[in-house]
Formats: C-alpha cells, sequence, structure tokens
C-alpha cells in the first residue's frame, strides 16, 4: 500500500509534519482553559454552562479519532490529514466568530472533528513511511512536541487574550491550517496501490458516542436541573439503552470498535480505571484553576497563563527520566508516587483560600506538575502490558480513547461537585459570582480530586509489577 521512505530530508520533512499536526492538537487542548472564564463572563453565562466550550472540543475528538485513524490506516492518510485541518480551521474561524454559547459549542464540535482528523493521521505518518528503527524516535518526537504545546498553550492564551482578545487563540490556527495543508499536499505520500477496503464498526462508534455523550449530559446538568427531571430522566434512559446496545453489539460483532471482553481481565481493567481517573483530575483541574486565579486572586489572563507553565515545565521536564527510570525498575512505582503527589496538591486545592495569595498556589502547581509527568508514560505504559495476549490492539484503542475522554468527563465530573458545593451559583453569571460562594464550590471539587487521587493510588498499588524484558509480573 505504501513504501517506507528512504530519502532522509523526506522523512524529516514527514516527521515534521507529524511533530507540527499534535503540537497544533495538544496547542487547541491546553490554550482554550486560560480565555475560558473571558469567554464566560462576555457570554453571560455561569462557570457550569462555560464548561461546555471545554467539554464539546474533547467529546468530538475522543468520539471520531478511533474511525478517522482506520479510515487513515486504510490508504487514507493524506486525504484524513488535509481533511482534518481543514474542518479543523473552519472550526476555528466559526469559534472566533461566535456571538453566543450555542454558535461557539457547534464551532467547537467542528473543530473537535478536525482535530480528532488530525490526532488519528500523524502517528501513522511515522508507522507507515518512516523504517522501523526510526519509528521509536518518530513517536517520542511527536510525544515531545505534544507536551511542548500543554507547555506553551496556557501562556500563549493568556498573552492572546489579556493583549488581543480571546478570538486570536481560534484565529491563530487559520494560517496554521493553511501551512499544514500546503505541506501535507507536496509531502505525504499518496498510497501506490488501491488498499483492500476493511470493515470498520460504525454502528458501534455511533453507540459508544451516544452513551458517552448522554452520560457526560447527564453528570454536567444532572445536579442543577434535579436528577428526577424529565430530561435528566430521559438522559439516564438514553444512556442506559445507548450502553446496553453497545455492550450487545460488541459481544456479537467480529470487529468490534472496542473489545469489551478485555476487561474481564481485572489487571487490565484496573490499570484503564486507574488511568481515566488520572485524566479526569487532569482536565478537571485545568478546568477550575484558572476560575480560581481570576475571580478570587483577580489575575489577568496573562498572568495565569505564566503561573500554569509552571506545571507544564515540570511534566516535560520529568517526562523522558521517568520513562527510563520505568524501564529499570518497572511502572508500578513511578504510578503510586504520582497518585501521592495527586492527593498533595488536591488537598492544598481542598483548603487554600485568596488571602494566602499567589503563594500558596505554586506549590499546587509544583506538585500538579509532578503528579502528571511521572504517571503519564508509566500509566500508558501499564495498559498496554496488561492487555491480555493478543488484545495488544484493543489495549490501545482503550487508552487512546481513554486519553481524551477522561479529560471531557473529568470536566463533567467537577462541574457537578461544583454545582453541589455552591448551589447558590446558579443562574448567576461568572463575572457577577461573589467570592464566597464561587470558594465553596472550587473547594468541593478539589475534594472530588482528593477522592480520585485516593482511588488512583489504590488500583496503582494493587496491581503487580512489571519490568520490562521479564516475563512474569512481580510485586514490589
Amino acid at each position: 500500500m505504501y513504501s517506507v521512505i528512504t530519502i532522509r530530508r523526506h522523512q524529516i520533512i514527514l516527521l515534521l509534519i507529524a511533530a507540527f499536526a499534535i503540537f497544533v492538537d495538544s496547542l487547541d487542548n491546553s490554550i482554550v482553559n486560560v480565555a475560558l472564564p473571558v469567554i464566560a463572563s462576555e457570554f453571560g453565562i455561569e462557570i457550569t454552562t462555560g464548561s461546555w466550550i471545554a467539554m464539546t472540543y474533547g467529546l468530538f475528538l475522543a468520539g471520531f479519532i478511533l474511525a478517522f485513524g482506520r479510515i487513515a490506516d486504510n490508504g487514507e492518510i493524506q486525504k484524513i490529514f488535509i481533511l482534518g485541518f481543514t474542518i479543523f480551521s473552519l472550526g476555528s474561524l466559526l469559534c472566533a466568530a461566535s456571538m453566543n454559547l450555542p454558535v461557539m459549542i457547534a464551532a467547537r464540535a467542528v473543530q473537535g472533528i478536525g482535530a480528532s482528523m488530525i490526532a488519528a493521521a500523524a502517528p501513522l505518518i511515522i508507522t507507515r513511511f518512516l523504517p522501523g528503527s526510526k519509528c521509536g524516535l518518530g513517536m517520542g518526537v511527536i510525544a515531545t512536541t505534544g507536551g511542548i504545546a500543554l507547555t506553551f498553550g496556557p501562556p500563549l492564551g493568556g498573552l492572546l487574550t489579556e493583549y488581543l482578545s480571546w478570538h486570536w487563540i481560534f484565529l491563530i490556527n487559520i494560517p496554521i491550517g493553511i501551512a499544514a495543508i500546503f505541506f501535507a499536499l507536496a509531502f505525504i505520500p499518496r498510497p501506490e496501490a488501491t488498499p483492500e477496503k476493511k470493515a470498520f464498526d460504525w454502528a458501534g462508534m455511533f453507540l459508544m458516542f451516544a452513551a458517552v455523550a448522554c452520560f457526560v449530559l447527564l453528570i454536567e446538568r444532572g445536579a442543577s436541573l434535579g436528577w428526577t427531571s424529565p430530561l435528566s430522566l430521559s438522559l439516564m434512559g438514553l444512556f442506559a439503552a445507548a450502553a446496553a446496545a453497545y455492550i450487545i453489539h460488541s459481544l456479537k460483532s467480529p470487529h468490534p470498535l472496542i473489545n469489551i471482553r478485555i476487561f474481564k481481565h481485572w489487571k487490565f481493567s484496573f490499570v484503564a480505571a486507574s488511568y481515566l481517573l488520572t485524566c479526569m483530575v487532569s482536565g478537571g483541574v485545568m478546568y477550575m484553576l484558572p476560575y480560581y486565579m481570576e475571580i478570587p486572586l483577580g489575575l489577568s489572563a496573562a498572568a495565569v497563563g505564566m503561573l500554569l507553565i509552571i506545571s507544564s515545565v515540570i511534566t516535560a521536564l520529568i517526562g523522558i527520566p521517568v520513562g527510563i527510570w520505568c524501564d529499570k525498575i518497572g511502572c508500578r512505582t513511578p504510578c503510586i508516587l504520582a497518585a501521592l503527589c495527586r492527593i498533595t496538591f488536591c488537598a492544598i486545592l481542598l483548603f487554600i483560600l485568596p488571602e494566602w495569595g499567589i503563594i500558596a498556589v505554586l506549590p499546587a502547581l509544583v506538585f500538579t506538575g509532578l503528579a502528571f509527568g511521572i504517571s503519564g508514560g508509566p500509566a500508558t505504559t501499564r495498559i498496554v502490558q496488561n492487555a491480555p495476549e493478543g488484545e495488544t490492539g484493543s489495549g490501545t484503542s482503550i487508552m487512546i480513547t481513554t486519553d481524551f475522554l477522561g479529560g471531557v468527563v473529568g470536566i463533567a465530573a467537577y462541574t457537578l461537585a461544583f454545582v453541589i458545593g455552591a448551589p447558590a451559583a446558579a443562574g448567576i453569571a461568572v463575572n457577577e459570582l461573589p467570592v464566597d460562594i464561587f470558594l465553596s464550590g472550587f473547594h468541593a471539587t478539589a475534594f472530588l480530586g482528593l477522592l480520585i487521587g485516593i482511588a488512583t493510588l489504590i488500583l496503582s498499588w494493587v496491581v503487580p509489577n512489571v519490568v520490562a524484558g521479564k516475563e512474569a509480573a512481580k510485586k514490589e
């Protein structure tokens, strides 16, 4: 279908294209959070309602990445890559032009679909066009650029919002998208022969997306509307029906989107659950922290962005050393250590008060960076290590889906905790929300994070360690 590229210059260009794509995807995941308080204030909406600006992007990205990955791997890498950047750029333009929340949410959905195409095609550029001996290097490079994007997203978003306007965090994507399309047309090879079409589980994708969407909407809206309200009960019914239908479909399908039989293996289920909870805290904390720094502390968007870079830099710096450490001792100890760091920063946020000033935020940011940096590689490695024999592909699919979906569920869960902790905040716009009411909700989200941290500690502890190169698992 494809030939491996042997010309060194062409290899380097393809590597840069893939790295650039992942950089853009990751940048847009982190650049928006800093501007959310400003956007919410301009739209005159509540904190809980504003969460959909972040969740919609992640929901559509997670919902379609497996589908577009399968299509791209069937001889359509260049087409999916170009179409992805086209849709992503169009979505960015619509986001910048949005005058209200419904239009913004629709635009973020378009943007998320484009981002899912980009995220699906970029790794395939490495695995299909570079020699096998360079795939490890290539995947390492795109992972590093993703980390760099997460590092510079918050300060860039803060600076653009503060000195231009929030619209520019979306407009900046348009020239980037045009450049990416140009390079893709020039350098990404087309298939040499028409590939044999492979079956794809479209029904499974639809059912899984419907179940997740109903679940997220139920979590985010259930407390404010009332769990017995008609909408909440309808969402419960739709979620149950879609989830049950997917389970039945997966058991009968010869090529299911995700083989749910894999969850019969308790070790895999435990490490997958631990990774989901880790991603939930990551998404929830990065969503709520800018609000704390901008509402009670009164910091500007630019200042918030510069402060958030602390945790991102720590995460980026320790990723490679932790990976080397894991190769020597296994991944269990780093995951346990990361859970302890997670518990620590959630405990700090649980008791933090505005009168303590910005000094109290700094240790929380440090432990946040340590937790994410230590657990990132080891947590994903444990999923692959504990996948049953012959199910590595399913394990990888679950890992990819969890990576994006966990953040969406985390934002929804933190929003629910905020509503429960601060019921008086209902109906109050962000720019009119009293500090004491906000703190009640914020501390409730920190308590939820603390409980999740304890759960990840237990899940990480009970699964035996696996050291690379050794056949048997052992307990430390």
